[in-house]
């Protein structure tokens, strides 16, 4: 009897189930529980982290500001509507944001634990005094004309503020563009420059004719779509529809007259794999004569008030050739000629390129080349060597940024942003407001603040 009732092992298995189901439903429980505390700790680690990187960033020494935008930034990153309380440990060199919550737990209530204690901690590190080297590379194409490049200015003067923030060694290059860039008549004479010499021609005389004086009596209005630097914009104007005689008729005999053929400092583009790196390799840079280009570069500088001049003083005028910008921007932060700036050979030293255009490009290489001038129209063309300019130039370890301002070419603003270093460091900006939130960005994220924990 008693070795059959030993021999019985179904209550006992009733007993196993019954405690090992147990275990498992609160081993579920809190399984599902710790995922829930998880994925908000999660949420609070990214709000700490984006405080921090604000606070550092912020450009503020005075600790009450610092905590303000700390506590803003927590503010707009709760997107969950946590409840939280937070502290801000402010030293020399870093800010510390602690965020702390509580998780209410959904299951493990049923064994007595119905919260769990959340948090999260950021260090960021204070922008570091890194030497920096920033070339500029700004449209002043004749779409520019008016409000886009009153916003340039406005904004820009907003950049270099930024610039001049922190105590970094810091120098900036700014490098005009449209059709050509200008580097100075001062430069004319410059080994790795060949300028064509100036030419006069003289014009004879032409045949006297006769013609008659005449008036407008009766106008009317028109219109008409003109195209500048791939816009087109619709306008009016008036055209004379009737005349009248004003007087007998008159002989008149063009004169004699020279005509000077001079260099206004502009530079076009080296021929082949020369017009696809910045180093000067023995190879000379045209120039280009009869050709307008605008105001002159300013090669690196640490006075930020010339820097905002040059910009002040930009005019806006010409076709859009992004290779002709990028290029030169390039060779500002170049070791090399043309503009050897030995600064750029400083190991530490950190160098960036920021480019903003209003449009695509409308001009490519004369095709057959001739003399490096810029009078082609394949856009496909210009636009692959830009695209291979910008890899170029990030290959050589410079940081890329990109501004498109104002146009709707969906081509071009891809190529400008595969043209950045990241996705991060291109901005799309439709108006002022948005080009100026930009440069501003980008002013602060060239002085990099880091996470360090």
């Amino acid at each position: 009897m008693l070795k059959k009732y030993l021999s019985n092992t179904a209550g006992n298995i009733s007993l196993m189930f019954a405690v090992t189901s147990g275990v498992l439903i609160l081993g579920i429980a809190a399984a599902l529980d710790i995922t829930g505390a998880s994925g908000q700790q999660n949420k609070m680690q990214s709000m700490a982290d984006a405080a921090a990187l604000a606070a550092v960033t912020s450009g503020e020494t005075n600790q009450a500001k610092i905590r303000e935008f700390v506590e803003a930034s927590l503010g707009a990153n709760n997107t969950g509507d946590l409840v939280y309380d937070w502290e801000i440990i402010i030293t020399d060199d870093s800010v510390t944001v602690n965020v702390n919550s509580i998780y209410d737990t959904k299951m493990m209530g049923f064994v007595g634990k119905n919260k769990m204690p959340v948090g999260a901690i950021s260090e960021a590190k204070f922008p570091e005094e890194i030497p920096i080297n920033i070339a500029l590379v700004l449209d002043r194409t004749g779409s520019m004309d008016g409000a886009n490049m009153s916003s340039l200015k406005a904004a820009s003067a907003v950049l270099v503020d930024q610039f001049a923030k922190y105590d970094a060694d810091t120098r900036v290059a700014v490098v005009p563009f449209a059709d050509y860039v200008n580097v100075g008549l001062s430069r004319r004479g410059e080994n790795w420059l060949s300028v064509p010499p100036d030419e006069s021609i003289d014009v004879p005389a032409r045949e006297c004719y006769m013609y008659q004086p005449r008036s407008c009596t009766q106008r009317e209005t028109r219109s008409r779509d003109t195209t500048s630097d791939g816009v087109t914009t619709a306008t009016t104007y008036e055209h004379c529809t009737a005349y009248e005689n004003t007087g007998p008729e008159v002989e008149y005999c063009p004169s004699a007259y020279t005509r000077e053929i001079r260099w206004n400092g502009c530079i076009g583009s080296r021929s082949g794999l020369y017009n696809r790196t910045a180093a000067y390799r023995g190879q000379q840079i045209p120039g280009v004569l009869e050709a307008t280009c605008g105001e002159e570069v300013l090669t690196l500088t640490d006075d930020m008030t010339a820097v905002k001049a040059k910009i002040s003083s930009l005019s806006a005028s010409g076709n859009t050739y992004i290779p002709v910008g990028l290029i030169n921007g390039w060779r500002m932060l170049d070791a090399d000629r043309p503009f050897q700036s030995l600064s750029n050979k400083e190991e530490k030293r950190k160098r960036a390129l920021v480019l903003m255009t209003d449009g695509k490009n409308t001009l490519s290489l004369s095709d057959p080349y001739l003399d490096g001038k810029h009078t082609g129209e394949k856009e496909q063309e210009a636009n692959a060597l830009t695209s291979e300019l910008c890899e170029n130039i990030k290959a050589a370890d410079i940081d890329v940024w990109t501004v498109a301002y104002n146009f709707d070419d969906e081509n071009s603003k891809n190529m400008l942003k595969n043209c950045a270093s990241s996705t991060s460091q291109f901005f799309d900006a439709s108006d002022q407001s948005a080009l100026t939130a930009a440069f501003e960005k980008i002013g602060k994220s060239l002085f990099v603040a880091r996470l360090s924990r």
